[in-house]
């Protein structure tokens, strides 16, 4: 058995795009009373992995929701992790016969698309979002169920790039290494080398490269290649037809491996679903992005005359968009909305509908 989860954990973290499915159910750490935490996650088994690892030395259970093998995010932007998901593992799992208590502890990335209302409809079971980390739970506990401004930011660090780089390239890359092993072996080890290469550099200075949109990144890469096939060519007087080659074959690899830049990372707007969107694809096996394709066409408003001060749009956002003004009991947008990755957590969550999008002129 550990050997088979080891193996689905292997798969899981280098072919990201292949869905791993655990089984929904609820799963008891430590010794649990009835005062005990209710965590909630996605059935997609590399998070089930992660989330245990970091729940395995509390008190606690975990409710696994239903949400088509799909990691939290993409699942509740996707619109697989949602209010129904959740009330339908509350309903089979009998957590309400294990604790006295009605709190559900949803991952903060789940905000965009589970609605906490029809939940407590449905159910009687009342919401709140935890970190936007697993390995920040335990601290979270700690603090008395209390998140830090910290706990509430998307960092995407040089771990968590290149964790994502491997995740979702490594699908593309392994069939392009058997078709060239079979029919044109001698750029085998090249392809490797300089695909890897690429992958790496690519991801690890996401986030120093200029530009806002992963295309924009793109383009820069694509610049510096094509900037060192000339500075190539020209003192050589044409050069090796081998180095050309490999120049040559960067530039086709860039906008392969950056295809979805920003879409790959919580940071930035998608640049392949609006295009995707534009040609009448809204979904791909059982994954939908329709939900992020008309994000550059529309920005976020905030209405402060129906806001009601409940701090739901501070504590949902993962670009801190948003702060409290404590005078008047409102929020406030105090970064652009160009920094907006349009998630529309901060919408699906507002009580009083006082933030909405508008279309952008």
């Amino acid at each position: 058995m550990k050997v088979k989860e080891g193996f689905k954990t292997t798969i899981g973290t280098l072919f990201r795009l292949f869905p791993l499915s655990t089984e929904p159910g609820l799963r008891a750490f430590g010794n649990p009373s009835e005062d005990s935490p209710v965590f909630v996650t996605s059935n997609f088994h590399l998070t089930v992995k992660r989330v245990s690892r970091y729940l395995k030395d509390l008190d606690c259970y975990l409710l696994v929701a239903p949400t088509s093998s799909i990691n939290v995010w993409c699942a509740a932007v996707g619109g697989m992790f949602n209010a129904h998901s959740i009330i339908s593992i509350i309903k089979t799992s009998g957590i309400g016969e294990r604790v006295n208590h009605r709190t559900l502890i949803l991952p903060q990335l789940s905000a965009p698309g589970v609605d906490t209302e029809l939940i407590k409809d449905e159910t009687g079971w009342h919401s709140r979002f935890g970190p936007v980390y697993a390995k920040e739970i335990p601290e979270y506990v700690r603090k008395g169920f209390q998140k830090s401004d910290d706990m509430r930011r998307v960092k995407f660090n040089l771990m968590d790039r290149l964790d994502t780089g491997v995740g979702v390239s490594l699908a593309f890359f392994l069939p392009v290494a058997v078709i060239l092993a079979i029919f044109w072996r001698g750029w085998l080890l090249e392809f490797v080398a300089l695909g890897g290469s690429l992958l790496l550099l690519m991801y690890a200075s996401f986030t120093y490269i200029p530009g806002r949109s992963g295309w924009a990144k793109v383009l820069f890469y694509e610049a510096l290649v094509a900037a060192g096939l000339l500075i190539y060519l020209f003192p050589l007087g044409g050069g090796s037809s081998y180095i050309r080659n490999l120049f040559l074959a960067a530039m086709i690899l860039v906008p392969l491996i950056g295809i979805d830049f920003g879409g790959v990372s919580p940071l930035y707007k998608s640049d392949l679903d609006p295009l995707l969107h534009r040609v009448g694809i809204h979904r791909i096996g059982s994954v939908s992005f329709k939900g992020r394709a008309t994000i550059k066409e529309e920005n976020i408003t905030l209405d402060q005359s129906e806001c009601i001060g409940c701090e739901l749009c501070y504590d949902v956002c993962p670009k801190g968009i948003y702060d409290m003004d404590e005078s008047q009991n409102v929020a406030i947008m105090v970064k652009p909305d160009s920094e907006c990755v349009a998630c529309r957590a901060c919408i699906l969550q507002c009580p009083t509908d006082a933030i909405s999008l508008r279309a952008r002129r």
